[in-house]
């Protein structure tokens, strides 16, 4: 289910600083994931939403940038 708010323009990697498009899965420069995983429920998120906490249960986001 996609967030209602869900960015399908324009935006940059936050590894490699590249431009790229919202609908994509990974970055073209550099690979990195560009979703998120929560580690505890498995619920799944654009890397943009900068939660603290999991918006499906509550767990603290754990951030990476490999």
């Amino acid at each position: 289910m996609k967030h209602p708010r869900e960015k399908i323009g324009p935006f940059r990697c936050p590894r490699c600083g590249t431009v790229t498009m919202g609908n994509l899965k990974f970055c073209s420069e550099c690979g990195l994931s560009l979703n998120n995983e929560c580690q505890e429920c498995g619920a799944k998120w654009r890397y943009y939403y900068e939660y603290t906490f999991c918006p499906s249960c509550g767990a603290k986001i754990k951030r990476e940038c490999k």
